[in-house]
């Protein structure tokens, strides 16, 4: 096992432990990750609003080199982007975690709570049935339970007005033939 010299905390340590830099004799970084990471987390403490602003300009001068590179990881990773698109779907517009998420499904075994059926809708980029929707009522943005798209729907298309919903049963009772 190669072994290395950190110019920072002074120990010998396996290479492992220093990060790649091609300019180096010797392919490592002189101060071990470790101490890297010390190192810049006091960095950052102390120079905050001077990186803000570096960031920022950065950003700005670099923008088209940065949306490719995102759109190479989106193209690359779309199982992660499926992921961090559901959690910050649930976080921003539910209040809800992946967690949440889950325990609501295993309490429903899966299924939808009114038609009491798993989802049949097939995404058409997965070709894999979606995922229930959290229904809320839109006055309080109250969660409710989980739907399949057809039940949400038709909740969403009587309004979510218990008497119409009413009237429909109703109609269909009458006209059950």
């Amino acid at each position: 096992m190669e072994t290395k010299l950190c110019f920072s905390c002074v120990q010998y340590k396996p290479t492992s432990c220093f990060h790649k830099a091609k300019k180096e004799k010797d392919g490592f970084q002189y101060h071990c990750i470790d101490c890297s990471k010390k190192y810049h987390a006091k960095r950052y403490v102390e120079q905050k609003d001077k990186l803000k602003v570096q960031l920022k300009k950065y950003k700005v001068e670099n923008k088209e080199k940065l949306d490719a590179a995102a759109l190479l990881w989106k193209k690359n990773n779309p199982d992660k982007v499926k992921k961090y698109q559901k959690i910050t779907n649930l976080r921003k517009n539910f209040g809800l975690s992946i967690e949440d998420y889950e325990q609501m499904l295993i309490k429903q075994n899966n299924v939808c709570a009114i038609c009491e059926k798993p989802e049949t809708f097939i995404h058409h980029m997965t070709n894999e049935p979606a995922a229930l929707a959290v229904d809320h009522c839109h006055k309080t943005n109250k969660v409710r339970q989980l739907l399949c798209r057809k039940c949400n729907s038709a909740i969403g298309l009587f309004h979510e007005d218990v008497k119409v919903m009413q009237n429909a049963i109703n109609y269909l009772e009458t006209h059950n033939g």
